[in-house]
This record gives C-alpha cells, sequence and structure tokens, in this order.
C-alpha cells in the first residue's frame, strides 16, 4: 500500500477516536495537539489498526526500538529523555519535526509529540513485513 492509500483508510479511524473533522487530518497533524486524542484514544487507535489492516501496534514501539539502539546507553533520567534517547527518537521517528525532540522531553510526554504521518509509515511497515513473512 501506498502512503495516500494507508492515509486514506487511516482517517476513519482517526475520526472515529478523535471525533476531528476530515479535513483537519492531515499528515503532519499531531495526534494529540490538532486532533484532541487522549492516552486512551491512542489505545483505541491501535486497536483499530489492528482491526483493520491486520497489524499490530504496541503501545511502547517507538519507544521500545530507541532502547534497542542504545544498549549500554541511558534512555531516561528523572523522567526526562536524554539526549542519547532524543537522537534516537529522531531517528526512529523521522515524521516527527526535530524541535518536538528536544531536551526536557519528558518520557510521558512522548506520545504527544506523535503525528499521523508517523502511523502512516508505521502502517506501512508492518504490513510490508507481515508481506514478507508470507512470501517465505
Amino acid at each position: 500500500m501506498t502512503d495516500q492509500e494507508v492515509f486514506r483508510k487511516l482517517v476513519p479511524l482517526l475520526q472515529e477516536v478523535t471525533g476531528a473533522r476530515e479535513e483537519r487530518i492531515r499528515m503532519e497533524s499531531g495526534l494529540v495537539e490538532d486532533l484532541g486524542a487522549e492516552s486512551l484514544d491512542l489505545l483505541d487507535l491501535t486497536f483499530l489498526i489492528e482491526e483493520h489492516f491486520g497489524v499490530t501496534i504496541e503501545a511502547d514501539q517507538f519507544e521500545r526500538q530507541a532502547r534497542a539502539q542504545m544498549p549500554d546507553g541511558v534512555y531516561e533520567r528523572n523522567g526526562l529523555l536524554t539526549e542519547e534517547a532524543l537522537a534516537r527518537l529522531r531517528e526512529a521517528l523521522p515524521e516527527v519535526p526535530p524541535e518536538k525532540l528536544q531536551p526536557g522531553l519528558a518520557k510521558v510526554a512522548l506520545p504527544q509529540v506523535l503525528n499521523v504521518a508517523v502511523f502512516v509509515h508505521l502502517i506501512e511497515r508492518k504490513l510490508a513485513e507481515a508481506q514478507q513473512r508470507a512470501s517465505v
């Protein structure tokens, strides 16, 4: 599936969990900041994605990916993400504007920086992985 195909299928799911009008949902729309999603909405969204796309997204997926790239590094101190963690997250989440992943970001605030494009590209990767497994 292309970005646009995934995006078109994701929009109704985003509308369902956030109540946002279709015209407000763009690739760069922040799920929390622009669409008003709350933590439970993000959980609901992951269930809907699994239902509609057949792929599983775990709540701490991005965090685990960043931690895996820094086996000996410190991910957080006093609830704030370290510079090393932020660097790994910038790599893992290229869709998030770098200014949102800056020093002082609390670990618990990470979901607040996620945008629609993050989920579109994650779904694409998960679908490609599933297709690859099926062809082996």
